[in-house]
């Protein structure tokens, strides 16, 4: 359970900035970030990494209930939605979901709305991990770290779980 709750969260604040990250990155060497492990995160960056993903749970929630909303004011399902967006990302997915003329007119109309909330959510979130002590890419990469580190996963979720205890 924990671990697909930080899972996620990196999941939204990836989608959100990772590309914006990884231009940066690329623009200053051409090859992937060294993504840091447990010895390069100090147990003070632990603390407010997971401080971070609990305040970032409600923006998350808050988010999905606002694009359900726009979503289903078209007469579309959120999950006939979701299933539309998997297949428009995943080539090979496109072939399994029939997509009607109807949903891509739905689609291209809700679009903006998506942008806007997506945009909403992007800058609360930014601003609920600079409120913890990290900046957006350090966060990132931390994440992304944690989800090729076993012992920084380990940490994180051991820190995850005394917390939500209290």
């Amino acid at each position: 359970m924990k671990v697909f709750k930080i899972l996620s969260v990196a999941l939204i604040a990836t989608i959100f900035g990772a590309g914006a990250l990884f231009a940066q990155v690329q623009q200053q060497a051409p090859q992937m970030p060294d993504f840091p492990t447990s010895a390069d995160v100090s147990d003070d960056e632990v603390e407010k990494l997971v401080n971070a993903i609990l305040d970032l749970g409600p923006v998350q929630e808050k988010t999905q209930e606002r694009m359900a909303e726009v979503v289903e004011a078209e007469d579309l399902s959120f999950d006939r939605f979701q299933q539309l967006m998997s297949a428009m990302q995943n080539p090979q997915m496109a072939d399994q979901v029939d997509v009607s003329d109807e949903e891509m007119v739905i689609l291209q109309n809700i679009q903006p709305k998506l942008m806007e909330i997506q945009g909403d959510a992007e800058t609360e979130m930014i601003s609920k991990i600079e409120e913890n002590g990290l900046t957006a890419e350090r966060y990132q990469l931390i994440i992304m770290g944690a989800q090729q580190d076993p012992e920084l996963l380990a940490r994180v979720e051991t820190m995850l779980d005394e917390k939500e205890e209290n």
